[in-house]
């Protein structure tokens, strides 16, 4: 990526995140609610329960609200597996390794009818 293209994309990143930062606390309530609300769910319901609550963000509060919940999940996330790499004793890119193993072992198990 040349200078002008890394310089133009970090602008638009400023752009963009000064433009949802009104947006931000709203976000994080709505992060906190959808893990609340999902959290301890049956694993294959999950992916269903997280995309009907995204709908109802977007039907409700608008495509930019989505994207600044979008914003907090990620950064949810990445504390997250930074926590859960601390308390185990492992690397963050380990405990991701883990996941995406688990994501793509679960996906390769035929379907039960």
């Amino acid at each position: 990526m040349d200078r002008e293209l890394r310089r133009r994309m970090a602008a638009e990143v400023q752009a963009e995140r000064e433009r949802l930062l009104p947006l931000r606390a709203e976000a994080t309530r709505t992060t906190i609610a959808l893990v609340r609300q999902n959290t301890e769910q049956p694993p294959e319901l999950v992916p269903y329960l997280n995309l009907a609550f995204l709908l109802g963000v977007r039907r409700t509060q608008g495509p930019d609200a989505v994207l600044a919940f979008a914003l907090s999940l990620a950064n949810w996330a990445v504390a997250t597996v930074d926590e859960v790499a601390r308390y185990t004793g492992r690397t963050a890119e380990q405990v991701v390794d883990q996941y995406e193993t688990d994501i793509m072992a679960a996906h390769a198990e035929p379907e039960e009818d």
